[in-house]
């Protein structure tokens, strides 16, 4: 479509056809507006009272989300009212930090959930338990050696090497 757009305004800008001129800059104007309005939609105001309370802490950065981040939010926010106040608040408090994850380290913590969730209710609340019990020191030697151990496992490639120019006589 932004092909046929621009050739159109080329044709149009040459002289060919002056009165398309207008027609297409309309076009060309009103599918980058739309394309604006979706990843920015919706807007904080656009949120329901209910809505903006469960991602309050969020307020202030709402808008730099995308369209994905943004209905990833309003799950979690529609699952707000049924939460504990415990878990309202705790919610609260992790939500800035969540929000400034990058998508690896998303995707990381996603791997952590199911992994956990996986394990049968008493077995993740005593480990849960056995992990807040260790002093702060041990948390974070557990840390750096699962980070480590991460890094270990997804060595960084090394840039291939660029391949000899195959003189033309060869290649035919």
């Amino acid at each position: 479509m932004w092909r046929a757009l621009s050739c159109l305004l080329l044709w149009t800008a040459s002289g060919l056809a002056p009165s398309l001129a207008a027609d297409a800059a309309a076009v060309l104007t009103a599918s980058k507006a739309g394309a604006a309005h979706t990843t920015n939609h919706p807007t904080w105001r656009e949120l329901s009272a209910e809505q903006r309370e469960a991602l309050a802490p969020l307020a202030g950065d709402w808008e730099k989300l995308d369209a994905n981040r943004k209905r990833k939010w309003l799950e979690i926010a529609a699952k707000y009212p049924n939460m504990s106040p415990e878990g309202k608040q705790r919610l609260h408090e992790r939500m800035p930090q969540l929000a400034r994850l990058t998508p690896e380290q998303r995707e990381t913590a996603r791997d952590n959930f199911r992994k956990a969730y996986s394990l049968p209710s008493d077995r993740r609340q005593a480990l849960t338990q056995k992990y807040r019990d260790l002093p702060d020191e041990r948390k974070r030697a557990l840390a750096a050696q699962a980070g480590a151990q991460k890094s270990a496992a997804n060595p960084r490639r090394p840039a291939k090497e660029p391949r000899a120019p195959v003189p033309f006589e060869a290649a035919r």
